[in-house]
């Protein structure tokens, strides 16, 4: 019976990627405290997402869609690069979520901010 506790104990330990209709608060909360800086997010179109945000995180432009399933955000990855441009940046897919970073102040040089606006975002 104990190790069947301690299995219930690790199971909660996991940290999962985001999912629903919640997951872009849990990531603009990750982001804050992570200790980035975090504006609102606006409503945007996009076309390739329909419930999609804008924002600056640390002087970063980011861009958070959320998708019904974690299959179709990972197809929405590669061409919300689009939306990321000739700059420095990136966009990935975490849960439901696709989100995407853009260095278009010339903010973040070495890319410090960029990888962390992702490192808190689970996978």
């Amino acid at each position: 019976m104990r190790g069947f506790w301690i299995a219930v104990m690790f199971a909660g330990c996991g940290h999962s990627a985001p999912a629903g209709p919640g997951a872009r608060e849990e990531v603009v909360g990750s982001w804050k405290q992570g200790g980035l800086e975090v504006s609102a997010l606006t409503p945007t179109a996009t076309s390739f997402g329909t419930d999609c945000a804008t924002g600056i995180v640390s002087k970063i432009d980011v861009l958070v869609c959320n998708y019904a399933s974690a299959p179709a955000a990972l197809a929405a990855a590669q061409p919300a690069l689009a939306w990321v441009g000739d700059t420095t940046g990136s966009a990935q897919a975490r849960g439901t979520l696709v989100i995407a970073a853009a260095d278009r102040r010339k903010a973040d040089p070495n890319g410090r901010t960029i990888n962390q606006i992702f490192k808190l975002v689970p996978r």
